[in-house]
């Protein structure tokens, strides 16, 4: 089986058992993360923070999303643009999004764009992650484009229930500097 075909199994595998997850689990995982988000240094420090708006099967980064417009931060969410790349938009409030493609809720189109130079740090989502801190994404590439451009510090976020045991890899894929599920910053291993 080629990487490819790996990660298109692991990805149908993931996506069942997110179905599975109980909506309680989800909700108290999606709040513990966003709280360890908000707790790290490298947050703390930035002025410009980039995350994203989770889907109802990806993690909800409302709280995340709050407290940084609340903390007096340039918050940046992406939008899907041509070629499968995002365009980076600065969001003043959450009246600034509306459902997007995929049914992901994206900035609206006259909201300001900044470059990845402009980002002190990063909230990156995954399918799943494994102990070794290889990302599975959503399969589209928009985050392969993004993270090599991207200069700060970059956190993958996940649920502890989601996580592989092996994620395969390909050379184009990039690795975060942080990894955060509801219990906490994890350490890649070796």
């Amino acid at each position: 089986m080629s990487v490819i075909e790996e990660k298109k199994a692991l990805r149908s595998f993931i996506r069942k058992s997110e179905r599975t997850l109980d909506p309680a689990y989800k909700a108290e995982s999606s709040e513990a993360i966003c709280r360890h988000v908000l707790a790290r240094e490298e947050y703390k420090a930035a002025k410009v923070v980039f995350a994203f708006a989770g889907t109802e099967k990806e993690i909800d980064t409302t709280l995340l999303l709050r407290e940084a417009l609340a903390d007096g931060k340039t918050l940046v969410l992406p939008r899907c643009a041509a070629e499968h790349a995002l365009d980076l938009c600065v969001v003043q409030s959450m009246d600034d999004l509306m459902p997007g493609m995929y049914g992901i809720s994206e900035p609206k189109a006259e909201c300001a764009l900044v470059t990845p130079e402009d980002i002190d740090f990063a909230v990156v989502p995954c399918l799943s992650f494994d102990r070794r801190g290889r990302r599975l994404g959503q399969g589209g590439g928009y985050y392969d484009r993004l993270l090599p451009r991207l200069a700060c510090p970059t956190c993958l976020i996940c649920r502890e229930k989601l996580m592989s045991e092996a994620v395969p890899t390909e050379e184009h894929d990039r690795r975060c500097t942080l990894y955060i599920t509801e219990r906490g910053v994890m350490t890649p291993e070796a």
